[in-house]
């Protein structure tokens, strides 16, 4: 084969290259994460000290969050937080949260509010939250929440704090949560 020819394929295979058609990337700073079919959006939590006061609206470091009455911080071992998002299921099959861990805390659940004998209770969800396919579902104050229990740091408005989810089916879904006031 000729030089002219070797270069003339080179570069027509280098320009059909160039016309695929990848993913583009999550914008930068969007604080969203994706597995597969799960997409997480708006993930955040609320800011909470370990030591000399709260943050975000709490009256002791060892109150559980607003909306998520029943368990004070001193029965689920100090100072306390939640993380709250939006989890899109783009599949077309249900996936279910199943779990989450972090290491801001010495035990991650998931946890609802429900209404018992009059009082706002908050609860692990025994089973994990399923995801519909094609739906969402909204972690938010006085709901669904992923609870941090045990802070093993401050958490400051204004930072970060990691967290994995643990999917049925997605498997892990790692998240950068904003720590905010709520």
């Amino acid at each position: 084969m000729n030089l002219y020819r070797y270069i003339t394929l080179l570069l027509g295979a280098i320009a059909l290259a160039a016309c695929s058609t990848a993913s583009p990337a999550p914008p930068a700073g969007s604080g969203g994460a994706s597995g597969a079919t799960i997409q997480i959006s708006d993930p955040w939590a609320r800011a909470m000290m370990m030591e000399g006061g709260a943050m975000g609206g709490m009256e002791s470091p060892t109150k559980a969050p607003e909306g998520s009455m029943g368990h004070s911080g001193m029965e689920m071992g100090g100072a306390n937080s939640a993380a709250y998002m939006v989890i899109r299921n783009t599949g077309t099959a249900a996936d279910r949260l199943v779990a989450a861990r972090s290491d801001v805390a010495k035990t991650v659940e998931i946890h609802t509010v429900v209404q018992e004998n009059g009082m706002m209770q908050m609860r692990p969800v025994e089973g994990g939250i399923e995801i519909p396919a094609g739906g969402e579902v909204t972690l938010k104050p006085g709901g669904y929440h992923v609870m941090l229990i045990g802070l093993t740091r401050d958490m400051k408005a204004g930072e970060n704090v990691q967290l994995t989810l643990q999917f049925e089916k997605a498997g892990e879904v790692p998240v950068t949560a904003a720590i905010r006031e709520p």
